[in-house]
């Protein structure tokens, strides 16, 4: 592709873009710019970077990550509540675990202490 064809895919991907509803969002075409991904997708700056040589798939890279993009939005309420309750289950656990080994600490203790007092009582013996 020549530097015009560039210029008119760039043009092409943002204008997807606007007509998928992201207006406030850049697509910037950086052929080849990643062996890794076709495609990258920046929230915090609203930009969506596609790495694709050809424009066939350079559109649908454009489309995935758009998909991506609105579905994290959909999906990130949902994992914050998802983490918060796991916060809370650890709490929970930590407590139940302390519990356990505070109630099996003096068990354990009696034992070994046992085991000491019977062992001494041996060495006296012979």
């Amino acid at each position: 592709m020549n530097l015009k064809d560039d210029k008119s895919l760039q043009y092409e991907l943002n204008e997807a873009l606007r007509r998928l509803g992201l207006r406030d969002w850049t697509v910037v075409w950086d052929p080849g710019g990643s062996k890794e991904e076709r495609g990258t997708a920046y929230p915090d700056t609203k930009l969506i970077v596609v790495y694709d040589r050809e424009r066939e798939a350079a559109l649908e890279t454009l489309v995935h990550e758009f998909l991506e993009v609105r579905l994290k939005a959909v999906i990130r309420p949902q994992l914050a509540t998802i983490n918060a309750l796991l916060k809370a289950l650890e709490k929970i656990y930590y407590a139940e675990k302390e519990e356990t080994i505070d109630d099996l600490t003096p068990l354990l203790l009696r034992v070994l202490k046992e085991d000491f007092t019977k062992k001494e009582g041996e060495i006296e013996a012979v």
